[in-house]
């Protein structure tokens, strides 16, 4: 069984993670509500550096 601070830090990563997904979530879903191109830009780069974190935030667990 892991010690305390393992798990500690295993349910902080799993936190982050989920509040990347969640915030990945809203950035798509304002991309498909508006029709302005430099918005959709910006929130996709959003959502690829979300992406990015979220890879990172896996490989730590």
């Amino acid at each position: 069984m892991p010690d305390p601070t393992t798990r500690r830090r295993a349910a902080a990563l799993a936190d982050i993670a989920d509040a990347l997904s969640t915030a990945r979530c809203a950035a798509r879903l304002a991309g498909l509500q508006t029709t302005d191109f430099v918005v959709r830009e910006l929130l996709l780069a959003v959502i690829e550096q979300l992406d990015h974190a979220a890879g990172v935030a896996r490989r730590l667990v």
